[in-house]
């Protein structure tokens, strides 16, 4: 995968632009305050993020490949996604929502009348 490559697997996946920096091919007009970068620096490729306008390296790679592939995986990565039991508990949420929000709303009226 190279820059172009990357920058096109991002948009098509819906990665919003502002998140990321690849000098030559996804630039800004106005930096934004926090965001990843990917750049070439002598002969190395370096992905790390920007904030505050300061640059913070994570890693250092042999390859423009190996690079990319390491920002895309780091722009994509949706989290370990739901455990098990998951839709039983939200089953069960679902039935008893009105039994729990009266639940919470005679707490939160206790707790409104115990303030002095």
């Amino acid at each position: 995968m190279d820059r172009r490559e990357l920058c096109e697997a991002l948009a098509s996946e819906g990665v919003p632009g502002g998140l990321y920096e690849i000098p030559g091919f996804h630039e800004f007009d106005v930096r934004p305050p926090d965001h990843y970068y990917l750049r070439q620096e002598d002969d190395a490729w370096v992905v790390g993020n920007w904030e505050r306008g300061v640059h913070h390296p994570h890693r250092r790679f042999d390859s423009e490949d190996a690079a990319c592939r390491y920002l895309h995986d780091r722009l994509t990565w949706r989290g370990p996604g739901p455990g098990p039991g998951v839709d039983e508990e939200m089953e069960a949420v679902l039935r008893d929502r009105e039994e729990i929000r009266r639940a919470a709303d005679a707490a939160y009226d206790r707790a409104r009348r115990a303030q002095p």
